[in-house]
């Protein structure tokens, strides 16, 4: 069955009893999230379709209100609104709380319980790429909503040190204090020196930085969480000096898969969904 064919059937089993969950951001163009969600649901039967939507700057109460008069089972949240919806939910959960972001709502018969899978699907990504965090001392690029999931896995695993570089120092501050952990800015002066001495980097800046590939050795793993771009700046140059590198594509397979049991109650069908993600970038990159 071709693509096109496999959405058509899709599409034909939408009903008027057809229960909605979808990802909630901004410039979310690129999401391979809704191939992935739909392919799980048609391989377990479910009368579920995944959707994006596309929230304004400024919307975030809005889109919450949304979800609950709209009567949607619940949403992935992506950026910016890991931190700007979680105000406007009914509850959190700890972990949620702890890191102060949502990437997952669940929709309670009206109330709004907000989660974060985000962590999870982190550190299960790195452990199928073989990568330990204990021990080691670890960089982190962003102080958003996934970069504060990062710091949260990170100290639990007990990394050695943690380090978190960002723009806005505020914002570096308040995601270095879940882990206790050191800021930097993200100027040579301050990055390439915390670059140098890292084991592991993992990037939650979802656009390129200017980097210097002298600042990677070819001891470092490098986990961008990205998977928006086939490579990012940040991977080419650790690739360049003999680094590990890795995308963001097991991130999203194993934060969806925990969502999707969440929403349904089911167990996810985490290799028709890793299918669905491979053939999404493949589609990307290569245009057939």
């Amino acid at each position: 069955m071709t693509h096109q064919s496999k959405i058509q059937n899709l599409k034909s089993k939408i009903s008027g009893s057809t229960r909605v969950v979808g990802v909630c951001g901004h410039g979310i163009g690129y999401t391979l999230s809704p191939a992935m969600h739909n392919a799980a649901f048609q391989a377990c039967g479910l009368d579920y379709i995944y959707v994006a939507f596309e929230v304004a700057p400024g919307r975030a109460k809005a889109a919450v209100d949304g979800i609950r008069g709209l009567g949607l089972v619940g949403v992935n949240v992506t950026k910016p609104l890991k931190t700007e919806m979680l105000p406007y939910l009914d509850r959190v959960t700890d972990d949620a709380h702890r890191i102060g972001a949502v990437n997952t709502i669940l929709n309670r018969s009206g109330t709004l319980v907000g989660t974060t899978t985000d962590g999870y699907g982190l550190l299960r990504a790195l452990e199928t790429w073989g990568v330990e965090v204990s021990g080691q001392r670890v960089v982190i690029l962003g102080a958003g909503g996934a970069a504060r999931a990062a710091c949260d896995v990170c100290r639990q695993a007990r990394a050695a040190a943690i380090t978190v570089a960002a723009r806005n120092r505020e914002r570096a501050r308040e995601t270095a204090a879940i882990a206790d952990a050191q800021t930097v800015s993200l100027d040579a002066s301050e990055l390439g020196p915390a670059t140098r001495n890292a084991d592991l980097i993992i990037n939650a800046i979802p656009t390129d930085i200017p980097l210097d590939p002298t600042w990677f050795s070819d001891a470092v793993a490098v986990y961008d969480t990205r998977y928006d771009v086939a490579e990012t700046a940040l991977l080419r140059a650790a690739r360049a000096r003999g680094g590990r590198t890795a995308n963001g594509i097991d991130m999203l397979l194993f934060q969806g898969a925990a969502a999707f049991e969440l929403w349904t109650e089911r167990a996810a069908p985490v290799e028709v969904m890793r299918a669905a993600l491979i053939e999404g970038l493949r589609r990307r990159n290569f245009g057939f």
